[in-house]
């Protein structure tokens, strides 16, 4: 299946879910004791909903997300529990499924890209996700000293930026707890290929994640 029959297969099975959503301390928190508590969280899950653009065309899907540090297991179903994508990384190795085909690559990033379309620095994210910047992202605080947004200026993820909202407490496996964002948005402009776009006019990228669920096992 390519990219685009699968974008409308998504946006025919778009999801809605009720949640309550987190509106974050009600005082500021130290950024440097939460950043060293985020760099230790390296086995987490993630429950929601991903929202996709990228010029005219757009896709919703369920999904989920279990992380052991660079490993991971990544699934967007649709509003019955259809599987559409399921991505496993593990021990080097990248496996996608999709539309009953199975493709394998020493890394994710063309998997995605040829699912989806999206050029997502994996790596990054699994950071980024978490309300975590790289040493060389430029970021910006909210008046609580969390991670409102962030720029990425990494060869391999140049150009997209990050904006975090809506922060919740989640228990962690030593008894404590950590606030993590419930609400992210990555944004990229980028030119698309010659042959899509004549013009060569700059396209957006907008991949929007809401969770509803952390699991820090």
């Amino acid at each position: 299946m390519t990219r685009h029959l699968l974008f409308l297969l998504i946006m025919l099975l778009t999801v809605s879910a009720c949640t309550v959503t987190p509106d974050g301390p009600q005082h500021a928190v130290n950024l440097s004791a939460q950043l060293q508590q985020v760099a230790k969280v390296q086995q987490w899950e993630l429950r929601g909903k991903m929202a996709f653009r990228q010029g005219k065309e757009a896709a919703s899907a369920n999904i989920s997300w279990k992380t052991d540090g660079d490993d991971f297991n990544f699934r967007l179903t649709n509003l019955l529990g259809i599987t559409l994508v399921h991505l496993v990384v593990d021990d080097d190795l990248a496996t996608l499924e999709a539309d009953g085909k199975t493709y394998k690559d020493a890394i994710p990033e063309p998997l995605i890209y040829y699912a989806t379309g999206m050029a997502i620095p994996v790596a990054p994210l699994l950071s980024w996700i978490k309300g975590m910047p790289l040493a060389n992202n430029s970021y910006q605080l909210n008046d609580k000293g969390l991670l409102a947004s962030l720029e990425s200026q990494c060869n391999a993820c140049e150009g997209w930026q990050v904006t975090y909202g809506n922060y919740g407490n989640v228990a962690t496996p030593t008894g404590g707890d950590i606030w993590l964002p419930h609400a992210i948005t990555l944004t990229q402009e980028s030119p698309l290929p010659i042959n899509e776009a004549p013009s060569n006019k700059p396209v957006t990228t907008v991949l929007k994640i809401k969770i509803y669920q952390w699991t820090l096992p």
